[in-house]
This record gives structure tokens, sequence and C-alpha cells, in this order.
């Protein structure tokens, strides 16, 4: 640990007494011990207890003598404009959260982003030497943090990694951080845990769409780019397109000028099918489909003339000849408004 660096501990009073004493004699300071209230705790089957409802968390800094780096601000905008008390109710973990397997002591996001957030700046590294799923790294990875994991159990290991790999996907990751965010009652949460993420970078896959076909599609949820593959692999899709979190539609082209639609929508999922059957050419066996939040929307500033030359960097020549071809392409979202014609 570095000089300045804080410690969280969690624990039940089985053991979070003798852990307490432990950081004491070690040299710690404890600033806090936080009681996590849980607003769903399991029942209690022997009926001769109170109902384990609550853990604490211990949070110590190493030394004494150095301060320690506390987000007094953000907990108070949080908590309605009020000093955020060491009492936390939040719920304990959701169906959700065990996606890709169980770990018999799994932490809910909101918990961990909660802490992750108060003690520790962007870009921070975070190590939990006892990492488990690594509910702790997903949420230091959502609020913008490093983080090192440690177990020894593979089995756990392998959660880890799937877990990794779900919010890689950019609609994942959004639509995890919105539902912490509504656990934790706060929009300012949502936008905070976006960290230092900058709007107009976000990945954005653009589709081809008739000028007839545009009426229609307001009343979809889902969008279909047929792929042209060879052995069932993809020759035609752009490297990354399951990280688009945004698609927004154009028309247009070779006698006409390319035109934003204004059609767009969030994506929740991007999955990569097969045709039952072989449709009217050999080559295309395989087509992604986007699924939305919603149907499609009409947003005026999505409207207009596009200089096809700024929508990608200088010598992404892939998406541009993708886009030439009426095919799928990724781009992202200030790309987009700098193509706008004058």
């Amino acid at each position: 640990m570095k000089e300045d660096a804080t410690i969280w501990i969690s624990g039940t009073m089985h053991n979070i007494f003798s852990v307490g004493q432990i950081l004491t004699e070690l040299g710690f300071k404890i600033l806090n011990v936080i009681t996590w209230e849980k607003t769903n705790p399991p029942p209690n089957f022997s009926c001769r207890y109170f109902t384990y409802s609550t853990e604490q968390i211990i949070w110590a800094r190493k030394s004494e003598k150095i301060p320690h780096y506390y987000n007094y601000e953000l907990m108070k905008k949080l908590n309605g404009d009020k000093q955020m008390k060491d009492v936390w109710t939040l719920p304990a973990i959701s169906p959700w959260e065990k996606s890709c397997g169980k770990h018999p002591t799994q932490k809910p996001l909101s918990v961990l982003t909660r802490l992750i957030l108060a003690s520790t700046k962007p870009r921070a590294w975070i190590l939990d030497p006892f990492t488990g799923s690594s509910t702790t790294g997903i949420s230091a990875n959502l609020c913008n943090r490093r983080f090192l994991g440690i177990d020894k159990e593979i089995d756990f290991l392998e959660i880890s990694k799937n877990r990794k790999s779900e919010i890689e996907v950019e609609a994942t990751r959004l639509n995890y951080i919105k539902k912490i965010s509504k656990l934790n009652s706060s929009l300012d949460f949502a936008k905070h845990i976006e960290g230092e993420v900058d709007d107009k970078k976000i990945k954005v896959v653009l589709g081809f769409c008739k000028s007839s076909s545009l009426k229609s599609k307001l009343e979809q949820d889902t969008f279909r780019f047929d792929a042209i593959d060879n052995k069932l692999a993809i020759k035609d899709f752009p490297i990354g397109i399951e990280d688009g979190s945004l698609v927004v539609l154009y028309s247009g082209g070779r006698s006409k000028p390319y035109r934003l639609t204004g059609l767009n929508g969030k994506i929740q999922s991007i999955k990569l099918m097969k045709h039952e059957e072989s449709i009217s050419s050999s080559k295309r066996h395989l087509y992604y489909e986007i699924k939305l939040d919603q149907n499609f929307t009409l947003e005026p500033a999505f409207c207009f003339e596009m200089n096809a030359q700024n929508l990608y960097d200088e010598g992404d020549s892939y998406n541009m000849n993708l886009f030439r071809q009426y095919l799928p392409s990724l781009t992202t979202l200030d790309r987009i408004l700098k193509s706008k014609k004058d």
C-alpha cells in the first residue's frame, strides 16, 4: 500500500471485532465502520436469533499521521446534499449480478461502487487480494479505476474473466451503471460513475437504410445487418462492433448526398446470429442483430448531410470502405458531429 492509501475490510459480527483489533495493532487508523443494512436479508431458518441483516465494513488508513483521500462533496451530493452517515441501506446481491456464475460471499456492485468513489480518484489502482468473482474489479472498471485481483480458486477467476468481458460490451456497461444508479437513488451518481469518460467518444454503429423504409423503422426495436462470410467467418463487419453503444441510420449515396436520417437508438445488445436457411446469396449465412433499449427515435440533431471524409480517423480506410458499400461501420459521436456539412 502507498503511504496515503486506505483499506476496506468487510465482515460480520463473527470476525469484524478481531479484524479491527489487528488493524490497530499494525498501526492503522480506523476512519469509519460502515454498517450496511440489507433491504432484503436472507431469513433465519432456525428461528432462534434475530435475522442477520447487516454487515460491517471497516475503513482504515495505513498511517496515523498521513492524510487520506475522501470525496466528501460527492458523498454529500448523493445523500440529498446532507452529510452521508455510516449506515448504508442497500439491497443484497441481485440476480442480474450473477449472470456469469455464483460466488458464496459475493457483494453487490452498489456497495463496492460507493466505497470506491468515496475513497479513490479516477485511474487509481485498487487491489483485492481475495477477489473471488471480482465484484471489486467490476466496480473499479465501471468507475474508471485500474484493478488487480488475486484468488487461488480457478473457477472463481473464470467467473471474474467472464464478468470483465461482459462489461467490455458498451451496452452492458451502460446498463449496469443505470441499475447501480437506481439503487443509489441518484442521477448524479450515474453521471459521476462515468468518471472522465468523454461522451463524444461514444462508439456509434452507422447503418444504411433506404429512404422508403425509414418510416417503418420507427416502430422497431431491432435492426439486422446481413453479413458476408467465408466459412462462417465475418468478412465485412467492423472490428469491435459489439462495443457500439448507439446505432444511427443514414441514407443516400451514389447520385445522392450521404445524409443522417435522425433515426437512432441506444444499443441494449449486439448478437451474431445464423440464418436458419441460406438467403439470396450463398455468401450470407450470418447476421448481426442489434437490440435497442426501446424503439428507434427521431433526433433532429442527427438530421443533416454528411461529409463522409470526416467520419473516420485518418488512415481508417476499412470503415470508410464499409460505409461506401452501405455496410455497417464503426465511428464515434464526435466524428459524426464533425461530418456535418456547412
